[in-house]
């Protein structure tokens, strides 16, 4: 129970400054092989994707803007080279990664019992885990899993959509308060007062052209917290488990993606001894997500352009799927 309680007090480091462990500053080939092998390659990057890509209800795959890293329940000599793995990655992709004292919006907590302390985390702070909607996070039957699915690593992550040219959110939250005075025509079809109507909290986005395809709206990850069951991750190394919780924390993946066909890292708890961290299918995919289109109007277009970007830009082998 002393876990638990050294926990749930280390969990307020999502809501303001603490001091968790953080970060410092080929030959000619004819060309109907090609095309067969490119629309091969292509299909597997998109079934990858689909697999592994586990965003927030009814949105698009999520991306950090900024992150600060930081671990509880650990040494710091262990916890260091973990976040500094986690950061390396995060600082390949173009991520932000704020230095030491900064806010922590993705703390790793290594427990003991798993389970207990995750229940305990929902319990305690149900607001941080469920926004009732709007495109911030999986759902119930998901954070279900999250509470009560045994793994050695589990993960909850929530993600925002925002204006990509302002910043600024562009969905209303729970507690969001009215402060706009409504036109009144508006305010007589809602049912409302001009001066204290619903509406007057909702973000105003402002168009600044129009598109079938791209939207201005895109989806930040804004929060992840990973819980390590420290038994189950005891007999792997520093590299291995940085580079496995750099890839579940960097992206929102499900954490019951079938990956057992593709060189990927996610494989690490079924065959430790084959795998040494990210694969080539890991990075490739990482730099797809930070590299492709924000803005694609559905997540399948944005899937598909993240797929498209895996099959140029890298040499993947052969998924045996």
């Amino acid at each position: 129970m002393s876990d638990v309680l050294l926990v749930l007090a280390a969990m307020t480091a999502l809501a303001g400054p603490q001091d968790p462990v953080q970060a410092p500053q080929s030959a000619p080939t004819q060309l109907d092989d090609v095309e067969v092998t490119a629309r091969g390659n292509v299909d597997m990057a998109r079934r990858f994707v689909n697999r592994v890509a586990a965003p927030a209800r009814g949105r698009g795959l999520g991306r950090w803007r900024k992150v600060c890293p930081g671990v509880v329940n650990l040494q710091r000599a262990a916890a260091q080279p973990i976040v500094d793995r986690i950061a390396e990655m995060a600082d390949e992709l173009g991520i932000e990664v704020q230095g030491p004292g900064c806010e922590v919006n993705l703390v790793i907590v290594f427990t003991v019992d798993g389970s207990t302390v995750t229940q305990a985390m929902v319990n305690n702070f149900p607001r941080m885990y469920r926004h009732g909607g709007n495109g911030i996070d999986r759902g119930t039957a998901a954070l279900r899993e999250f509470q009560f699915t045994e793994r050695p690593v589990r993960w909850w992550t929530l993600s925002l959509p925002i204006d990509s040219n302002t910043g600024q959110r562009a969905v209303r939250l729970p507690g969001d308060r009215t402060g706009v005075v409504v036109d009144g025509a508006i305010a007589a079809a809602l049912g409302c007062s001009a001066n204290d109507c619903a509406i007057g909290a909702a973000p105003l986005i402002r168009v600044m052209s129009g598109s079938r395809l791209n939207s201005q709206i895109e989806d930040q990850i804004n929060k992840s917290i990973i819980v390590v069951d420290i038994d189950a991750v005891s007999g792997l190394n520093t590299v291995q488990l940085g580079d496995y919780l750099a890839m579940v924390s960097l992206s929102q993946v499900d954490p019951e993606a079938e990956t057992g066909g593709f060189d990927t890292v996610l494989n690490l708890f079924d065959n430790p001894q084959a795998v040494s961290g990210l694969t080539a299918w890991d990075r490739a995919y990482l730099s797809a997500l930070y590299g492709s289109p924000s803005r694609r109007r559905t997540a399948g277009g944005q899937a598909t352009a993240v797929a498209a970007i895996m099959n140029r830009d890298a040499r993947l082998a052969p998924a045996q799927d």
